[in-house]
């Protein structure tokens, strides 16, 4: 799946797949989440929002079923999805 850059501290870069409904994420720890099952406006506002982080966060994680489908070796030692939302929601402002 093809993602855009993402000006954010947290989310890197997202994609979406509109037929298989599936929207992936990487984080600024290298690591990629696939959620499966997100309608498409979800992605459309994930690119409007000033801070992603929070947008992930609030409206994506815990609502929607995901994976880690990240590349072996990318991100090793990188924390996990719910350590990565926590700290973008306590980090204030998102914008680099």
């Amino acid at each position: 799946m093809d993602r855009v850059p993402l000006r954010s501290r947290a989310v890197v870069s997202a994609g979406y797949d509109a037929e298989a409904r599936t929207l992936e994420v990487e984080f600024s720890s290298g690591r990629v989440y696939r959620f499966r099952d997100v309608p498409a406006a979800v992605h459309e506002w994930l690119l409007r929002v000033p801070n992603k982080g929070v947008y992930v966060a609030r409206n994506i994680n815990g609502r929607y079923a995901f994976e880690d489908v990240t590349h072996p070796g990318a991100a090793e030692s990188a924390p996990d999805i719910e350590a990565l939302l926590e700290a973008s929601l306590s980090g204030g402002s998102d914008d680099p």
